[in-house]
């Protein structure tokens, strides 16, 4: 790097100096808030005598698992018309890829963030297999070999080129970042130029110490001297790299000296296809998949990571000059020293009126012992007084109206501001239409935070699928069930070729609240007790759908291997026979017996049977029963229903004694079965018709 290109560098890093400093004392400030530090004097109060209510700590616990409980429900489509299964596959990627870089506390410690500073970042590496390391060298033994990795950023550490646009990350011309690193580590680095300049950083009072977070000299928290003293003898060492955009590379500084360069890890490169000798094309080991020359490739077009960078942004703000707006939680910092002003002097006014008089100096001389007998206060005692009206009691008042109207406003307005779950149950009683109202703002606030919490999680998928598209970070190990819902369980590791579709990604509406699965479960169960009782739905099939719901693990494993379909449908359809038709079908021989009656035992949960039993349940008001013909029904279901499955056990046990066994059952398909029984039930209609007559 030519010597005014270094200087070049050093005055940026002047000017981020000074931008971020002002800026972390603002973040300071409500970082402060947080922790309970009200340093601001409140008029007559001491700072020791406030009451300090966690305002800050509850919105931010409610805002984060409000927005982000859960992972995500992604869904991928693809455009290419020749691409089978892949979505699917690239869905179960998704999923286990989440899981496996344990992304969720890394969001969590962003968004966090983003409330306290305005904005929280998010940066996506590859930690690679083996023993290698990637700044700050600390973190690999949590994550993933041979994967993309996902690390929160404290959002002091990463510093955007001042001229980005508010609403245009990718414009950004450079991102300086920040970390300290151990000196030891440091070193070892391949490629280090001015390696006499690289010593280990001073912690001196005058540094902004921590890990980027928020932290100022005047502290009074411990941690502050320690993360200092921790610094100084660990010998780290703090460094600035420079993520050019434009150039697509990678500068990094210590001090202001140049101690490496490279081309950007991440820039997109074309790789050929070894050829032979007769320059004819080379394939690996399955005769398909291009063998490519990794040690010459050709500069590509573009990025493997979104805008040109590695980090992820979350902001839930915007701002009409600046990148970093003003973050969540500044706009109620006033509102909050509101509530702690008014709980304050309502706890010293209480203080000042308990139990508190006075006395005449004669009254006190002619009686010494009085002030201490009042102090007492025994029940029942007499006083021989002087001067009665020598002696009362202090009345300083009561706490006024307006103090606790001044509080609830406060409160209403931080509400207001923050309110992304419910309508607030205090206040003032407001019609069904403004509660449907301040439903409909609830609404839209949470989804425009959810909005920006599902773009992290899309971008953090969508860099890592571009990243193991490329042959320089194909996993050896990244393995995924290929085979199709409700087959056989069959793994294959992913090649980077799986990654190379044209696919949009978008994740689920709703999916990372909390009661998400709960709700879909619910449905899923509905759904299931009405199917289950229709001959039209493949009971094997159900009960994996109800299985994939709940996320068992190996729906196979589960499921077992002598289920007999054919003859749970022909079940199926006789319980719809006695229940809607009130007509037995009776017992055919060589069915499966143990099957039928497994169908028959939950013919209660027939849509019909619940129907009957509601009407049932009805009563006047003087407690009678209402439709004692659909009492009726039920006991004739229930009569016939007993009497059935004691047919079946009936026959099981003859077949058993002939030792004619269910096998001409099993071999019989579903159509033929369900034609014997009508033919079965006719006859027994027709038997029963002739009795009568």
């Amino acid at each position: 790097m030519k010597e005014e290109e270094v200087t070049y560098w050093r005055e940026e890093m002047k000017i981020l100096d000074k931008l971020y400093d002002k800026k972390m004392k603002e973040w300071q400030t409500t970082a402060d808030l947080y922790d309970l530090k009200f340093d601001r004097k409140i008029r007559d109060l001491e700072v020791q005598d406030l009451i300090k209510v966690p305002r800050f700590y509850r919105i931010v616990r409610q805002l984060i698992a409000t927005v982000a409980f859960n992972y995500p429900t992604l869904a991928i489509s693809i455009e290419d018309d020749d691409s089978g299964d892949m979505a699917e596959l690239l869905e179960r990627a998704s999923a286990s890829l989440l899981d496996q870089m344990d992304a969720k506390p890394h969001v969590h410690q962003a968004i966090f963030d983003s409330l306290i500073c305005g904005v929280g970042w998010l940066r996506n590496d590859y930690n690679p297999a083996g023993d290698e390391m990637i700044p700050p060298y600390i973190a690999n033994d949590s994550m993933e070999e041979d994967l993309p990795a996902i690390s929160r950023v404290p959002p002091g550490f990463v510093q955007v080129d001042p001229t980005t646009p508010p609403h245009m990350f990718g414009h950004a011309r450079y991102i300086r970042e920040r970390m300290w690193v151990l000196h030891e580590f440091l070193m070892q680095e391949k490629g280090l130029q001015n390696k006499k300049d690289i010593k280990p950083s001073s912690a001196d009072k005058s540094d902004r110490i921590g890990f980027g977070e928020p932290m100022v000299d005047n502290s009074d928290d411990p941690s502050g001297d320690a993360t200092k003293n921790s610094i100084r003898n660990g010998k780290f060492v703090l460094i600035d790299r420079i993520h050019d955009r434009l150039k697509k590379r990678l500068n990094t500084f210590v001090d202001g000296v140049l101690i490496k360069e490279e081309d950007h890890p991440f820039r997109k490169l074309v790789f050929p296809q070894v050829v032979d000798q007769l320059n004819n094309p080379v394939f690996e080991e399955d005769g398909e998949t291009p063998l490519l020359d990794l040690d010459n490739p050709q500069e590509g077009t573009g990025w493997l990571v979104e805008n040109g960078f590695q980090f992820i942004p979350i902001k839930f703000d915007m701002h009409p000059s600046s990148f970093i707006p003003k973050a969540h939680l500044k706009y109620v910092e006033d509102l909050q020293y509101g509530i702690v002003e008014s709980m304050s002097r309502q706890a010293s006014m209480l203080k000042r009126t308990s139990r508190q008089g006075v006395i005449s100096r004669s009254e006190s001389m002619a009686n010494p012992e009085l002030k201490e007998n009042l102090k007492k206060g025994v029940d029942g005692e007499w006083h021989d007084v002087e001067d009665v009206n020598s002696i009362r009691e202090l009345n300083y008042g009561t706490i006024p109206s307006e103090q606790y109207a001044f509080e609830d406003r406060c409160k209403m307005y931080e509400e207001e501001m923050t309110r992304v779950t419910e309508i607030a149950q205090d206040g003032p009683v407001r019609s069904a239409t403004e509660s449907a109202q301040i439903g409909a703002a609830v609404q839209v606030n949470r989804e425009w935070m959810e909005i920006a919490v599902a773009d992290v999680y899309e971008l953090v998928v969508r860099n890592s699928f571009q990243m193991m598209g490329d042959p320089r970070y194909e996993s050896k190990n990244f393995k995924i069930n290929v085979a199709p819902d409700g087959q056989q369980r069959f793994t294959r590791v992913l090649r980077s070729s799986d990654f190379l579709w044209t696919y949009r990604i978008r994740v689920k509406a709703g999916s990372m609240q909390p009661l998400f699965a709960q709700v879909q479960q619910e449905k899923a169960l509905q759904f299931y007790d009405r199917a289950i009782q229709s001959p039209n739905f493949e009971r094997i099939e159900l009960d994996k759908f109800m299985a994939s719901v709940f996320n068992p693990g190996s729906i196979e494993k589960l499921m077992v291997s002598d289920t007999n379909p054919e003859a749970e449908r022909a079940a199926q359809f006789e319980n719809e026979m006695i229940i809607s038709q009130f007509r037995d079908p009776g017992v055919i021989q060589g069915q499966d017996h143990q099957a039928h009656n497994k169908i028959h035992s939950a013919y209660q949960n027939h849509p019909t049977y619940q129907q009957l039993q509601q009407q049932a349940q009805q009563i006047d008001f003087q407690g009678q029963q209402v439709n004692v013909a659909a009492q009726q029904q039920i006991d004739y279901i229930d009569n016939m229903m007993n009497v059935h499955m004691q047919q079946h056990v009936q026959q099981e046990q003859a077949e058993q004694a002939a030792q004619v066994g269910p096998q001409r059952a099993v071999q019989t398909n579903a159509g033929d079965l369900i034609s014997q029984v009508r033919s079965n039930a006719q006859k027994i209609s027709d038997t029963l018709t002739a009795q009568e007559g």
